[in-house]
């Protein structure tokens, strides 16, 4: 029950104050015995008395300034006992207001809390039924505290329990939020050890001590999440999302863009991506410009989008299937065929904002069946039984459609008898609601090879007519109209699925793929092709793995040397595209990086590489580039490379000669992934160096080919793959031991102005990592390396400092500017007077001071600090310029007769901001280091006295 309204005024509070006080003090009279009643009316009567002479005084005098009236005299013992009590009073007085101050604060907080949750309230949604838990933990209480206020004085008992139960309140308030740290702590180890369950029961451990931890909620919504808990994951994301919102006041806490990144991933789990759309969309507002969000956003507008489709196809399908069958439930358009109830002359529909070309997705529905008529026809005529029934009387049972829910028109779907038996499918998630069967046309017989024939909802022609079709019809025909229809019409690709086309298409692939005759070969490399069109729909491009049909498209690849019979090499080139599509998407690309690396089947493919056709070579590059990144395929490259018998290095030598720049291009790319794994680049810098030479000549002068677009491509691919083989000593050898390449990188780095960014920085940073090595550094520093770098980086830095207002993408001059201060940090790191005036009559310290400046936020930016485009103290790069720079200027410090020069440049500034502010990481140690050594010129340790900075020396640098 709320009390009285506090009172405002201070001096109201003091009045109130006194007046309990003097009240206690009667009662506690009364019940002691040492006060009488009569003594009450007599101070009752007196109070009034001196209320009444107070009247009359006011009465009395007059207005403006006059004389004070005259205080009654005391004695000198009297004074000091009053000011003694006075300032007892005063002290009681000050504890009581800071009492009463706290009361009346966390008063106001609290109905501020229940405004929030009128509000709250009122803004739900009264038809829903269910416990809301989010009311739960914003509602506020209405207890005694108002009437607390004005019912105790700061001196009673009751004052003094309270103040022990908010003490022990605290006390366990700080207890809860301990454990619940604690409990963090261990789930966030056992995460890192990949014990999701673990670190999921520990995180929710700690919410039962402090259900308003929002880190873990997070914690726990991204553990449920790797456990497939997605229910669980939604409901800590939105526990999150409120406490940010209803006690924090901030929906923008950088952790409610996690937790809205983990409840879309948990949403598309759960096959709802419009919710997923609308949580990544929120994430962005948040956090604009954020790659992971927009990645995740990309995926689930495709599913999304997906879904929809395949909603509006089942919304057409099953309208048609209700209205029945036949001609009595559809209507017949200007060129007689008919179509369904609904369904507009030209063929389109609108359903749920998609608009649907009825005539399309029936041609679809009978290719699929005429395909799976003419399997059948195939595999009776070779003695051979795909599925179908044994009594010709009765309708032939469903198979197990892609998806398992049974719906299937067509009886041939069924798998190849081999295919069920030892890879039978696992059932694949379902993104919308089953197509219910259709019923079959009375008097419909069975077609031949024992795959029943259906009557579709599109289907207005005889029986007798489709069949005679079906048998005169071949399947490369077949499969080419197919792709006609599916090629750029998601709705096409989405029904071949729903319909039960795409089973069928991988069981036949199933079924044909050892190497055959021409007409079998013919027929493999139709019906892989016709799956890879279906698998530009992403949709279906997911079922691959679940179809079983991958095995026998890597097993294709061997066709093009099956004994030279006619049509392998058609085979092989359709296998690679398919595989080439598939890994586009990730889970795919594991499940063929698996297949591809075990079985000689990488044998096979890099073979192919070596003696296929140029498009299909460039086919099989992208391939093995885009499964490069997987740790299987790189352990077993790394054997084939290393392998006697193995034409894999002369194979790639091959095609980095080649006079196609689109193949050399792909190769170099190829090549600069496989280098990214150290066992796989230790061979080919053991082995092969011409490749690293043949690299460097891509690298500076490119395939002699012009200067275009594509020329520039290969230069940088050319350009990545040296880069990434120079990080073993083995590679830095390679190009250091060959002067005129060496020569030929120098220059290209230091082209002013560099003709192209991204490839002037790769080879500024090939040469940092080729100045490690003794014999690199003292040939980069012969070829002018120091003052070509100096340049290069005031380059860099002109470029940074005008992104803003040009607009320009600072990612490569941040990686010229980084690559340049390491060269200079790399060369003059020894002690070398020579190298040291080489720096500084280049005019390296105001440079380094510049990068210092720049890289940590500071003036010299012109406003591109920490949070503009510009700032680079947030990413990688920015701190290995400014650990690099401040590293170089402490190189340059050990040489006394430098100190002048750098007192110049008043560096100490900078490096005690850069010491203080890194708070340990490399940038600070390394300021501290330089400013410990510019302290022995005199007028830099006065400054640096000035700063407090020798406090901040020794942090770092112990004496």
């Amino acid at each position: 029950m709320a009390g009285p309204t506090v009172m405002e005024n201070a001096e109201d509070v003091g009045e109130f104050l006194e007046n309990v006080d003097e009240v206690h003090r009667l009662i506690e009279g009364l019940k002691a015995g040492t006060i009488s009643t009569d003594y009450i009316d007599y101070k009752q009567k007196q109070k009034e008395q001196k209320e009444l002479e107070r009247q009359e005084l006011e009465k009395k005098r007059p207005a403006g300034r006059g004389p004070s009236p005259a205080k009654p005299e005391t004695t000198p013992s009297q004074q000091n006992d009053e000011g003694s009590d006075q300032d007892e009073e005063s002290e009681r007085r000050e504890r009581a207001m800071a009492k009463v101050k706290e009361l009346m604060a966390n008063r106001e907080r609290k109905l501020r809390a229940r405004v929030r949750y009128e509000e709250y309230v009122k803004s739900q949604d009264k038809t829903q039924f269910g416990t809301d838990y989010t009311k739960w933990d914003i509602w506020c209480p209405e207890d005694e505290e108002d009437d607390l206020i004005n019912s105790i004085g700061p001196n009673t008992p009751q004052f003094k329990a309270m103040e022990k139960d908010i003490d022990e309140r605290h006390r366990q308030l700080v207890e809860r939020r301990q454990l619940a740290d604690r409990c963090r702590v261990r789930g966030n180890e056992a995460y890192k050890a990949r014990q999701y369950s673990e670190a999921l029961r520990c995180y929710q451990q700690g919410i039962e001590s402090e259900r308003t931890n929002m880190a873990l909620h997070a914690n726990a919504a991204m553990a449920a999440l790797k456990i497939s808990c997605f229910v669980q994951t939604i409901e800590h994301c939105d526990k999150v999302l409120s406490i940010a919102d209803f006690l924090h006041n901030n929906k923008k806490d950088p952790l409610c863009v996690k937790a809205l990144q983990r409840r879309a991933e948990a949403y598309r789990a759960l096959q709802q991506p419009a919710r997923a759309v609308k949580d990544l969309e929120a994430a962005l507002e948040i956090e604009p410009g954020n790659a992971e969000v927009e990645k995740q956003l990309g995926k689930a507008k495709l599913e999304d989008d997906e879904a929809r489709k395949q909603r509006a196809i089942v919304k057409v399908v099953v309208g048609a299937a209700g209205n029945g069958s036949g001609s009595t439930a559809a209507q017949v358009d200007a060129s007689g065929k008919a179509c369904p109830s609904g369904v507009s002359g030209n063929g389109l529909v609108d359903a749920g904002g998609v608009t649907l070309d009825v005539e399309k997705l029936g041609r679809v529905e009978r290719l699929a069946a005429e395909l799976a008529l003419k399997a059948g026809a195939d595999v009776e005529a070779g003695a051979s039984t795909i599925g179908g029934t044994e009594d010709s009387g009765k309708e032939a049972p469903d198979s197990d459609s892609a998806n398992g829910s049974g719906r299937g028109s067509f009886g041939s779907r069924a798998l190849h008898p081999e295919q069920q038996r030892a890879e039978k499918p696992a059932p694949v998630a379902q993104h919308g609601p089953a197509l219910p069967p259709r019923p079959q046309a009375k008097g419909a017989g069975l077609a031949k090879g024992g795959a029943a024939r259906t009557n579709s909802m599109f289907d207005g022609h005889d029986e007798g007519v489709a069949a005679g079709k079906a048998a005169t019809s071949t399947m490369v025909g077949i499969c080419s109209e197919l792709r006609s229809l599916l090629r750029d019409d998601d709705t096409c690709c989405i029904y071949l699925r729903e319909c039960g086309g795409l089973q069928n298409v991988a069981s036949q692939i199933f079924a044909k793929r050892p190497p055959g005759s021409q007409t079998a070969n013919s027929d493999l490399a139709a019906l892989l092709l016709l799956l890879n069109d279906a698998c530009m729909n992403d949709g279906n491009l997911k079922q691959l793995p679940a179809l079983k049909v991958l095995p026998a498209v890597v097993a294709a690849l061997d066709a093009g040397a099956s004994g030279g019979v006619a049509g392998g090499e058609d085979v092989a080139a359709a296998a690679v595209t398919l595989l080439c599509t598939a890994v586009t998407n990730e889970d795919v690309r594991r499940e063929v990086s698996k297949l591809i690396s075990t079985s000689n089947n990488l044998a096979r493919l890099v073979a192919l590489l070596a003696n296929a056709k140029p498009p299909v070579q460039a086919v099989a590059l992208a391939l093995m580039g885009n499964c490069m990144v997987d740790k299987t395929i790189k352990a077993a490259m790394a054997a084939e490379w290393s392998s006697s018998t193995s034409t894999a290095a002369s194979c790639f030598l091959g095609l980095l000669r080649s006079r196609n720049v689109v193949l050399v291009e792909k190769a170099a790319v190829l090549l600069g992934n496989m280098s990214t794994d150290a066992a796989l680049r230790k061979e080919i810098l053991a082995r092969h160096g011409v490749v690293v030479q043949q690299l460097v000549l891509l690298a500076c002068d490119g395939s002699g080919s012009g200067g275009n677009s594509e020329e520039l491509d290969l230069r940088r691919a050319a350009a990545t793959a040296l880069l990434n083989l120079t990080v073993d000593d083995a590679g830095q050898r390679l190009v250091s031991e060959e002067v005129e390449s060496l020569a030929k990188l120098n220059r290209l780095a230091m082209s002013l102005p560099p003709a192209d960014r991204v490839l002037a920085a790769r080879a500024a940073g090939i040469c940092a990592r080729i100045a490690k090595a003794p014999a690199g550094s003292a040939m980069l520093v012969d070829l002018g390396a120091i003052a070509g770098m100096v340049a290069v980086a005031a380059i860099a830095l002109d470029g940074m400092e005008a992104t803003d207002s040009t607009g320009v993408d600072s990612d490569p001059l941040m990686a010229l500017l980084d690559a340049a201060v390491r060269v200079l940090t790399i060369v003059t790191s020894p002690e070398d007077v020579v190298r040291a005036a080489q720096l500084v009559d280049a005019g390296g310290v105001a440079m380094l001071m510049r990068a210092v400046q720049f890289a940590s936020g500071g003036t010299a930016t012109k406003g591109a600090g920490r949070s503009g485009r510009g700032g680079a103290r947030a990413s990688a790069l920015g701190e290995s310029v400014l650990a690099n720079a401040v590293l170089c200027l402490a190189g340059l410090a050990r040489c006394k007769e430098y100190l002048g020069t750098l007192r110049k440049a008043d560096p100490v500034p900078a490096l005690v901001a850069v010491a203080y502010e890194g708070r340990g990481n490399t940038a600070s140690k390394n300021a501290a280091i330089a400013l410990a050594r510019m302290a022995h010129e005199p007028d830099m340790l006065e400054k640096l006295r000035e700063l407090h900075g020798i406090e901040i020396i020794y942090q770092y640098v112990k004496p």
